[in-house]
């Protein structure tokens, strides 16, 4: 009769053959020559485009080839994932978070290879013996640290299904959307030199400034489209790559990947994600017909546009999981309404305070910076009114005050990198911190405040 022991050795086995096979799979995938010139090659300019960026230019001339992509090093990690046995959504999740790791890895291993490129002794120190070190560690730690968290979510959902549903069927805050939307928006971030410069990315934002034109000739506003301009009486709006990629895509996925209780519904919320953006750009556009008496500047907020919208967003979401039902429309529409009277009557007072230890104001050509440290209380003021009043004003203020600290180190880090470095933050990047600075604080409160019944 086979003892436990003996079982627990098969089953460790067949996890090794499978890892086995699935490496060797993935391994002949991306070495297939379409595949190194459709996604291999492309992702390898990627890292190096972001290698760049983050270290700057390298010491020598540095060719960055097909064998510098870390694609081995994911083919090992995914093959291990993929072996193991639970659950094919915890699967791709290890997966998507594995491949993401590895790639950020294999770009700061690009970069330092550059910055010490006139030094033979340490670049071959580096790329020799350090860094494969450090990536095979890297992986290492990353499985059996993610097989460790499988099996606990494993057990606790089969625990969960043998006592029965719970109490309340919504959905929770947890740290799986967190880890999911971390790795979608370092992917997004790392993929901008495709997109940004895509002649398809272009096509679409052409389409939407024609449809826009469409939609505001029907209601009476006179409009015209050529190629990606948008011309309306209060000017012209040019669309580019730029406009249409919005850090709320990624932040769409995490959200889909992370709550999606089926196969079905994480496959439709995927496909979903093309036609609701291409609506909400073509939205984004429609703001120029508001009159001036309503907003003084149309191009302000079309560029304001997702980081307003995403904003609302997260606090009607919130309120839904505070209090759920009708009540919560109520208490985010009043948490929003706080946000905006704060906003207007507060903002232009507080951003000062905020701005003064920095000195002079940075090269901002969209407002986004001038908007950031008002808006990030707004929106504070709004997710606690609308879900976390009754958490305690001790931990309201805390909050308040790290925020209001996080804003005058950052504007401060800002003016330091473009004075010494000539580094200015991206536009996106700030628009997207803007929305997740307030998050991260709030978070830890939901992680210690249970739901209200």
């Amino acid at each position: 009769m086979p003892t436990d022991t003996a079982r627990g050795r098969t089953d460790a086995v067949r996890f090794a053959l499978r890892a086995v096979a699935w490496s060797l799979g993935l391994f002949g995938l991306l070495r297939l020559n379409w595949t190194e010139a459709h996604a291999v090659l492309p992702f390898t300019r990627v890292q190096a485009a972001a290698a760049v960026g983050l270290f700057g230019p390298s010491a020598l001339p540095l060719e960055v080839t097909l064998a510098c992509s870390g694609a081995d090093a994911i083919a090992l990690c995914l093959g291990a994932v993929f072996a193991y046995p639970v659950s094919w959504r915890m699967r791709l999740a290890g997966a998507g978070a594995g491949a993401g790791l590895i790639l950020g890895l294999n770009t700061l291993r690009i970069g330092t290879l550059g910055r010490v490129a006139a030094s033979p002794v340490w670049f071959n120190t580096l790329h020799v013996y350090l860094w494969p070190a450090v990536l095979t560690l890297a992986i290492a730690g990353y499985v059996f640290g993610w097989m460790r968290l499988a099996d606990r979510r494993q057990a606790l959902a089969e625990k969960a299904v043998a006592v029965g549903p719970s109490l309340s069927a919504r959905p929770q805050p947890t740290r799986r959307f967190v880890l999911f939307t971390a790795a979608f928006l370092l992917i997004f971030s790392a993929a901008s030199p495709l997109y940004l410069e895509s002649t398809w990315v272009l096509a679409l934002a052409g389409f939407i400034a024609r449809t826009a034109a469409v939609i505001l000739g029907l209601v009476g506003v006179g409009a015209s489209a050529v190629a990606n301009t948008l011309w309306t009486p209060r000017g012209g709006f040019v669309v580019t790559q730029e406009c249409i990629s919005t850090p709320l895509l990624p932040v769409y996925l995490a959200g889909i990947c992370a709550y999606s209780t089926t196969w079905r519904r994480l496959i439709l919320g995927v496909l979903a994600s093309a036609p609701l953006f291409i609506a909400l750009g073509i939205a984004r556009l429609l703001v120029v017909a508001l009159p001036g008496a309503v907003v003084a500047s149309p191009l302000f907020l079309v560029h304001a546009f997702y980081q307003l919208l995403l904003g609302a967003v997260v606090v009607f979401l919130a309120a839904q999981w505070r209090h759920g039902g009708k009540a919560a429309f109520g208490h985010a529409l009043v948490g929003v309404m706080v946000g905006i009277a704060f906003f207007y009557l507060l903002g232009p007072f507080y951003t000062r305070i905020v701005t003064y230890p920095a000195g002079a104001p940075l090269d901002d050509p969209q407002g986004a910076i001038a908007l950031l440290p008002a808006f990030q209380i707004g929106l504070y003021l709004a997710l606690w009114v609308a879900a976390f009043v009754a958490v305690g004003w001790r931990r309201f203020l805390a909050g308040f005050a790290v925020l209001a600290l996080t804003q005058t180190a950052g504007l401060l880090a800002l003016h330091a990198l473009a004075s010494h470095s000539g580094l200015t933050a991206h536009v996106r990047d700030v628009r997207g911190w803007a929305v997740a600075g307030p998050l991260l604080i709030v978070a830890a409160v939901v992680n210690v405040a249970r739901p209200r019944r």
